[in-house]
């Protein structure tokens, strides 16, 4: 009897709470508002496009225009920028050579360039291999664990990149499990780390979600009648995933690629981490000369010949592959 009054009063409250929802939600202010937008649909497209484009331009074409700026103007003592122009920082990141222990071992900047472009290259094509049968499974795939499955393939996303390199580091070093399994098989206790192949790992380890899930998502988009249809024609299984399921998925097969290609290239903490002296990538070069070296102009004129490089490599593949028609075929 105690709690009847309370639950009345609950009661009237919430009938309260329904009636001022009620009332704001049919303000007429509120309804016009809403009859304004919906009769200026275009106005509100602008309005989000806009939005958008302004987060483009602040937050990614200014900071690119300033270090174009920077990357014609000199490197003063001390760190100091001297805004005159000159053509000097592009002169040392193309053509200059520089002693290195006493060798002359050409350009620095190109060399260690060629090397970021071999580990991409390097990583996307194990990333292909390792990740195109889980993602054409997964995308051919009814079973009601589904969801669970893709919950696992993006699951390392939740843990921190650097946390997932640092536990790549203790798998590869003298007392991780390969060194553990080498000593088992009688090669005897050895690190694994700080070399090509510990950073081609690392990479592989961390970007092959970005190669599974353009396939799935590329195969999962396939009818199965059209397999069905080919099956019924007389082709085996084999020769009806070459003929009908690897074409349709070569979209996700290349959005894969590509998205693997730039993030191995430009990758920082890898080669920071796993690799040796002699496996700096190009990412670890331009921050040095950033931060360390105090050379901000030279590193901008790193920046920008690095843009450029990819911008015309993904050109080319774009004109070799021609990504709007095989997009669009996939749509």
């Amino acid at each position: 009897m105690s709690g009847q009054p309370e639950t009345g009063s609950g009661r009237e409250y919430a009938d309260q709470w329904l009636a001022v929802r009620s009332r704001i939600l049919n303000a007429p202010v509120l309804m016009n508002g809403v009859q304004w937008f919906k009769a200026r649909k275009r106005v509100l497209a602008t309005a989000q496009a806009g939005i958008g484009l302004f987060w483009m331009v602040v937050f990614l074409l200014a900071p690119l225009l300033y270090i174009l700026t920077l990357s014609f103007w000199e490197s003063g003592t001390a760190g100091t920028i001297v805004q005159e122009f000159t053509l000097e920082n592009y002169y040392a990141v193309l053509v200059e050579s520089v002693s290195l222990s006493s060798f002359d071992v050409g350009n620095i900047f190109l060399l260690v360039l060629w090397q970021s472009l071999k580990f991409g290259l390097s990583v996307t094509a194990v990333t292909l291999v390792l990740g195109y049968v889980p993602g054409y499974f997964l995308g051919r795939s009814e079973s009601r664990w589904l969801p669970v499955l893709l919950l696992l393939v993006v699951l390392p996303f939740w843990v921190p990149l650097i946390v997932r390199y640092y536990a790549w580091m203790l798998v590869l070093g003298e007392n991780g499990v390969i060194s553990w399994l080498s000593e088992l098989v009688g090669f005897g206790s050895q690190s694994f780390l700080y070399n090509e192949i510990a950073v081609v790992s690392g990479l592989v380890q961390v970007l092959l979600p970005f190669m599974i899930l353009p396939i799935y998502n590329s195969v999962a988009k396939i009818e199965d009648s059209l397999i069905e249809s080919a099956k019924t024609m007389g082709a085996n299984p084999v020769r009806a995933f070459y003929e009908v399921s690897l074409p349709l998925s070569l979209p996700g097969v290349v959005a894969g690629c590509i998205l693997v290609f730039i993030l191995a290239v430009g990758s920082f903490l890898a080669p920071a981490l796993l690799g040796g002296p002699g496996d700096q990538m190009i990412a670890n070069l331009i921050e040095r000369t950033f931060l360390r070296g105090q050379n901000w102009p030279l590193a901008s004129a790193m920046s920008i010949v690095y843009l450029a490089v990819l911008f015309v490599m993904i050109t080319a593949f774009n004109r070799f592959v021609s990504l709007d028609e095989l997009f669009g075929e996939g749509n």
